[in-house]
């Protein structure tokens, strides 16, 4: 079963959230601030996990502003290093690198959904967010990190199986056009995050890798 560029397009254009009143905060909060601090950005952080209903726990907010200030002390130079880096180019190494700072922020107390969200508000270019009743049931992904991290990989082998005998200049075109549709930019990260809630379109993008088990594998291969 194929899956070209023509289906994530079609994936960017059915999805109905963008009016949204969570869609309506993306541009203010997470794509105008991406190039700061990570540190400078921790209350817009706590606003926007709140209204991407993200602070579903104990403690709630509070909690949140306690795990994010322990988890940016500890994991700074490592997010900070991954800063404005898209998901196409991501090396290996980089791959284990959002392994170890999501397993660090799980470890600092965050749920899964709660550092999945919050990992894409810091490096919205890099990696895909996630939640359970979307993503994780879509796929059929376990709420740890390896299994996000495998979600990341997935995305970057759709994002070079879409693009084979082709430049990634397909995909900045692909961003331009999105952005004029719902009136402001969304990286390509969220553009595969819409593929999640269409289950035939999603199937087909596994299919096209492989299946399961090769789609969310370690290896970079496609």
């Amino acid at each position: 079963m194929s899956f070209e560029l023509g289906q994530l397009q079609e994936a960017a254009e059915k999805y109905a959230y963008h009016d949204a009143s969570t869609h309506g905060v993306y541009p203010r909060l997470v794509w105008e601030g991406r190039n700061q601090s990570p540190v400078a950005r921790l209350d817009d952080a706590v606003e926007f996990m709140g209204k991407w209903k993200a602070l579903r726990f104990k403690g709630g907010k509070t909690a949140f502003r306690r795990i994010c200030k322990t988890w940016l002390r500890k994991n700074r130079s490592d997010l900070e290093s991954l800063q404005g880096r898209i998901l196409y180019s991501l090396a290996p190494e980089d791959f284990q690198t959002v392994l170890k700072i999501s397993s660090s922020f799980r470890d600092c107390g965050a749920p899964p959904t709660t550092f999945g969200k919050a990992l894409h508000f810091f490096l919205p270019e890099t990696v895909m967010l996630w939640d359970q009743a979307i993503v994780r049931n879509t796929y059929k992904l376990r709420p740890d990190p390896e299994s996000f991290v495998s979600y990341q990989r997935f995305g970057w082998k759709l994002l070079h199986h879409v693009t084979r005998n082709k430049t990634a200049n397909v995909l900045r075109q692909l961003e331009r056009d999105h952005a004029r549709t719902v009136g402001y930019s969304e990286p390509i990260t969220m553009i595969l995050d819409h593929l999640a809630f269409f289950p035939k379109l999603s199937a087909r993008a596994v299919a096209a890798l492989g299946g399961h088990l090769q789609a969310f594998s370690k290896g970079l291969h496609q």
